[in-house]
């Protein structure tokens, strides 16, 4: 069926030609043809060109003057070398043959992750069957007996892309294994003496190649044809706009002036508004902390590097976008200034969108004001749970936009400079992320009516002439993507990605729309109903537009450029691997318009037909049903306060989407009956407007005045029912978004004393723009602030008082592994098997029990929080199974009240009942602090007893918390009382002697310099934290590490960031021991905030290696072998 076109498509009755062209014409001809085909060209070849790359090798050992060890540390991005040699002189191995020992290792000597991930050269203990063995990733490359490696020369050892292999050289010894055990490479550790590894000279020698295939600028020739390319495009541009001037393009449609464009006018106000407010209340997502830190690292890395996750990876050739917000977080990195950008996105989309766009749909749109006004509420309604945050969705929308904008004002004036700026648009759209494609769905969509203008005007100046510039501004989107980069190095990214994953096929785009309705914050109500209503309006709007051929006032061409850009940009949308809900927000611009489009259409329908209007109503009360039956969930942090984040919305006990669901229900009856009924109506009964109503144009008429007042009478009434249903739409969208906004300010304002996300916006314009860390509480030393016995025992015996029973030192379990907790498929970042829910009952570093050195009162439980066992005591009730358990402590002395001590705490384990923040009670056995009034002669005055606040979860070492305002001033002691009536094998607790801890700041603990592994959900909220950084492909090891709550934490943070993946936790996994701190969210104890860790070197004595930096030109196509990414890896661990 042929597109219908709208008037404005249609070629001019009188085209010009060459003859009736000025002058300038042919050298504007031939300039756009020449600077198209050379900047086209030089474009294209931008890959291909030589580019320099930053090399950096390591030579051992690196003796320091006085070092008690020879042992050095470089954790390689990459994990493994590019290339590693070895050689280790046979008379050293017979000098360790004399004890045994470690000679060489990558990880550090004795560890597990050195037998299983690195390369060991081992010596075994002295005896019968003494061997040397040389093994990487815990598999053997070969062994040798003692007394044939003292007959060796040397033994060579390498490690390379194509294999992996040792040889006792002047011997038959030798071995390889496949390039799957090349070794991870943290540095270089042994067993020998700083004596033994001098003496050896060069007898023992290292050398590694870090893999630094990423770290490239471009050589002088690629940079010098980037700046002719995009000069010449720049030309050719020129060119362009002289042709269209010349041929009297740029008179074609009278202009509107300045003025009454950018008059605000009620809608602008709401949407403009709408989005500053948001910025404040709202505006982020899960991935702000990630790009935020993506940014950070980038300018010592010499890339933008994924930085979380793929060893490395460049964001390449989608980074522009990443660059532009590393430089922009360069002048400040609060959330408020980073979000300008998008604020300022979405200004601009209403604009182009209102002034521009809505017009060009037809009269209609200015006939139904309410139309415009639906546009606005569905932009909204995508744009706060889909497009918002540094995420790139929001400069999507923008580019599509833009793209359509320059599609119609081409389209609508024959120029072919508006063509060039949508195809400029489309591919910088293009380079922004794999969804970027709307924008080439839209550009496809509209590519019939594109060159119909072209062929148009091909006798004017030469197809040429108006193609070459054209195809040349969307091919600037390749140097843009390949400016430091090269092909090779791109097309490896793209590998590591895809090997990695998690990655879905075409075939599996279901998968999107399935875990939309899954109840995680991805598959949140707050994004269904937007999307459920986009889909309604776009079969709603094709429903018309094939049922009619058009929609009355409304211009049919731009109508179906829109739908099929929806239905291309869905088809190319299967293309791209991820599958994430968010991803849905790059339809926010689109959406809006058929919004508008859709209002138009319903009134036009009910205009003749109620029961259209009826059908309508039905599908869209069904369609928000089905979206309410999820939860209002949101991101870490900002679902803090937020009502029905873990339920269906409910109000005095009714459901949401059971009552939508009812009243869908009788809509729908309704509408059948209507229907029913319309067989027995005369022609011309049953729609809105009444039989023999008079058009509205024929009552202005001033020639007309036959008309009586009861004509225009019965035309106003008419008119008011179409307004009417014109309604529903915008009163849906228009409810959700003021609810939203109402939500997060209510959150704000209900949470006062206490860190939410709008707070720390306000608090970031009042200069206190370090968000979250100056609203964390550490306890840096748990072991200087435990109180003492009030009646001076020993604190051995202080924590077993008179009339406890069951309770002893050997009471606590060796696992405390804590309930199982589920994530359900499709959240974002977690790298599971994506159509599988993800389970782990894996507890805080520290926390989940096992056997450590011996407490002071004889307890050999692992103690968390940094607890000193030779000051801590620790008792327990397991075991004790056959008669009922109860602990009473001594009284402990309270310190003098203080406002940085601000609640009583002790480190408790095992199954306690509490009541959980929002009201749900968590079973065990009751736990209580009991505070009393000590007089001077020992006796006691007023007492009572506090219940504990428990963040959970049950079973592993938390702090249960007192807040001392609860405690009356004049209590000044306080004593642990444990009941345990229950005999299950489950049902204990354990506990240590209370603390009142002094409380700093996490901002003033960590400071702003410490390298720090920030969680890629935790970036933005602590703005003033340095990410540990990348150097010449090696990370800087991080002193402390910052995590979301316990559940993200291990759905997101431990399978995204895992060392399978190539993720940051390679590092402490590899290099480093964990003590988390006992921290406490101010103004809101019971607060499951997160963690924060610190972190020890497992080998201190071993300083950062220096390395060897040069550099060295490469061409476009030179690869080095690929990086060491199997699939899967993460799901396989």
């Amino acid at each position: 069926m042929p597109v219908p076109t709208s008037r404005s498509e249609s070629e001019p009755a009188q085209r010009p030609t060459a003859g009736d062209a000025p002058r300038g014409v042919a050298v504007a001809r031939i300039a756009a043809v020449v600077a198209g085909a050379v900047g086209l060209l030089l474009c294209l070849l931008t890959p291909l060109l030589p580019v320099q790359q930053t090399t950096a090798s390591l030579d051992w050992p690196q003796l320091q003057p006085g070092a008690q060890s020879a042992n050095t540390t470089a954790s390689l991005v990459s994990q493994s070398p590019a290339d590693l040699t070895a050689t280790v002189a046979c008379s050293v191995i017979a000098r360790a043959a004399q004890s045994g020992g470690t000679v060489l290792s990558t990880l550090p000597v004795g560890t597990g992750p050195a037998r299983d991930l690195g390369l060991t050269v081992t010596v075994g203990a002295p005896g019968p069957g003494q061997s040397v063995t040389v093994a990487s990733r815990n598999a053997v490359i070969t062994a040798a007996p003692i007394d044939r490696a003292r007959a060796c020369s040397q033994l060579r050892i390498w490690s390379n892309p194509t294999e992996v292999g040792a040889r006792f050289e002047g011997t038959d010894i030798s071995g390889t294994v496949p390039t799957e055990n090349r070794p991870v490479m943290g540095g270089v550790f042994t067993s020998l003496s700083p004596a033994d590894v001098a003496a050896a000279g060069p007898g023992l020698r290292l050398h590694a190649e870090v893999d630094t295939r990423f770290e490239l600028h471009p050589a002088p020739l690629k940079a010098v044809a980037m700046t002719i390319g995009l000069l010449c495009v720049i030309a050719s541009l020129v060119a362009l706009w002289l042709l269209d001037r010349s041929f009297g393009y740029h008179r074609r449609t009278p202009r509107r002036p300045l003025w009454q464009l950018i008059r605000p006018r009620p809608v602008d106000v709401a949407v403009i508004g709408g989005l500053v407010l948001w910025t404040f209340l709202g505006a982020g997502s899960s991935d702000d902390g990630y790009i935020l830190s993506m940014g950070k690292v980038a300018p010592e890395a010499g890339y933008t590097a994924n930085y979380y996750r793929f060893f490395g990876a460049p964001e390449a050739p989608f980074d522009w976008y990443y660059s532009f917000l590393s430089h922009w977080g360069s002048v400040s990195s609060n959330a408020l200034w980073m979000r300008l950008p998008m604020l300022a996105a979405g200004v601009v989309v209403w604009l182009l969108l209102s002034r521009v766009l809505l017009p060009r749909l037809g009269p209609a749109i200015r006939r139904y004001p309410l139309a415009v006004w639906a546009a606005a509420a569905m932009l909204l309604a995508f744009w706060f749970p889909l497009a918002s945050g540094l995420r790139s969705e929001p400069i999507i929308v923008l580019g599509t936009i833009v793209t359509w904008a320059a599609v119609e004002r081409a389209v609508a004036t024959h120029r072919a400079l508006p063509a060039a700026v949508a195809a400029l648009a489309t591919g910088l759209t293009l380079g922004l992320a794999p969804q970027g494609v709307i924008a080439a769905a839209l550009l496809l969509a509209s590519s019939a009516a594109v060159l119909r203008v072209l062929i148009a005007r091909r006798r004017e100046a030469g197809l040429a002439a108006l193609v070459l510039p054209i195809v040349a501004a969307g091919a600037v989107i390749v140097p843009i993507a390949f400016r430091d980069q090269s092909l090779a190095s791109v097309a490896e990214a793209i590998r590591i990605r895809l090997e990695v994953g998690p990655a879905a096929p075409w075939t599996q785009e279901y998968l999107r729309f399935f875990f939309l309705t899954v109840n995680t914050n991805d598959g949140s109500l707050v994004r269904r109903v937007p999307v459920y209503l986009f889909v309604m309006c776009l079969f709603v709007a094709l429903f018309m537009m094939l049922r009619g051929r058009r929609i009355p006032r409304i211009a049919p061409g731009p109508v179906w450029r829109l739908v099929g850009a929806v239905f291309i940009g869905a088809a190319l949308l299967s293309l791209t691997p991820t599958k994430w809900t968010v991803h849905f927000g790059v339809y926010a611009g689109l959406a809006a318009a058929l919004a508008a489009v859709t209002t138009v259409a319903v009134v036009e329908a009910a205009r003749t037909s109620v029961r259209n209007f009826t059908f309508f109503l039905c599908g869209m009360i069904f369609a928000l049903a089905a979206a309410f039956a999820g939860y209002n969930l949101w991101a870490w942090p900002y679902l803090w306060g937020v009502p029905w984040f873990d339920r269906q919305p409910v109000l005095a006990g009714i459901s949401f989407s059971g009552a939508l669901l009812v009243l869908a229900g009788l809509t729908g009856a309704l509408a059948a009956w209507q229907h029913f009924r319309m067989d027995f109506r005369r022609r011309g009964e049953g729609g809105l407007v009444e039989d023999g109503t008079v058009d509205d144009a024929a009552l202005e008429d001033a020639d007309l005045a036959t008309h009586t007042r009861a004509d225009h009478d019965q035309a106003v009434r008419s008119r008011r029912r179409l307004q009417l249903a014109s309604l529903p739409l915008v009163v849906v969208l228009g409810m959700l978004v003021l609810g939203e906004g109402a939500i997060f300010a209510k959150a704000a304002v209900s949470n006062p004393s206490t860190y939410t996300v709008a707070k720390g916006n306000l608090d970031a314009l009042r200069g206190d723009s370090c968000g979250m860390a100056n609203k964390v509480l550490v306890e840096t030393d748990p072991n200087a602030d435990m109180l003492t016995s009030a009646d001076g025992r020993p604190a051995a015996q202080a924590l077993v008082g008179a009339g406890s029973h069951g309770f002893t030192p050997d009471g606590v379990a060796n696992e405390l592994k804590p309930l199982p907790i589920s994530s359900a498929p499709g959240q974002i970042n977690m790298a599971s098997p994506i159509t599988q829910p993800f389970t782990s009952t894996a507890a805080t570093a520290g926390t989940g029990g096992g056997q450590g050195p011996k407490t002071i009162n004889g307890s050999t439980a692992a103690l968390p929080y940094g607890l000193d066992p030779a000051r801590t005591p620790v008792v327990g009730s397991y075991g004790q199974n056959t008669v009922p358990a109860e602990l009473f402590s001594d009284w402990y002395t309270l310190p003098s009240r203080s406002a940085d001590r601000p609640l009583v705490t002790f480190a408790a384990s095992g199954s306690i009942a509490s009541v959980g923040p929002t009201g749900k009670k968590e079973y065990g056995q009751p736990v209580n602090l009991e505070w009393a009034e000590r007089r001077p002669d020992g006796s006691l005055g007023a007492r009572g007893s506090l219940d504990p606040i428990d963040p959970g979860p049950n079973k592993p070492w938390r702090n249960l918390r007192f807040p001392m305002e609860a405690i009356p001033a004049a209590a000044n002691v306080v004593r642990i009382h444990v009941r345990d009536p229950n005999l299950g094998a489950q049902d204990w607790v354990a506990v240590t002697p209370p603390r009142v801890p002094r409380l700093r700041t996490l901002q003033e603990v960590v400071g702003s310099t410490d390298p720090v592994l920030l969680d890629l959900l935790v970036g933005q909220q602590f703005p003033c934290q340095r990410p540990m950084a990348i150097r010449n492909g090696v990370y800087e090891l991080p002193k402390w590490r910052i995590l979301p709550t316990r559940k993200d934490a291990l759905s997101t943070s431990s399978t995204w960031q895992a060392r399978e993946a190539g993720g940051l936790l390679t590092v402490p996994d590899t290099l480093l021991s964990t003590t988390t701190l006992p921290t406490y969210m101010s103004g809101d104890l019971a607060r499951d905030w997160g963690d924060l860790q610190k972190y020890t070197p497992i080998v201190d004595d071993a300083p950062a290696a220096a390395l060897t930096v040069g550099s060295r030109t490469r061409s476009g196509w030179w690869r080095q072998g690929p990086i060491r990414a199997l699939t899967n890896q993460t799901v396989k661990n």
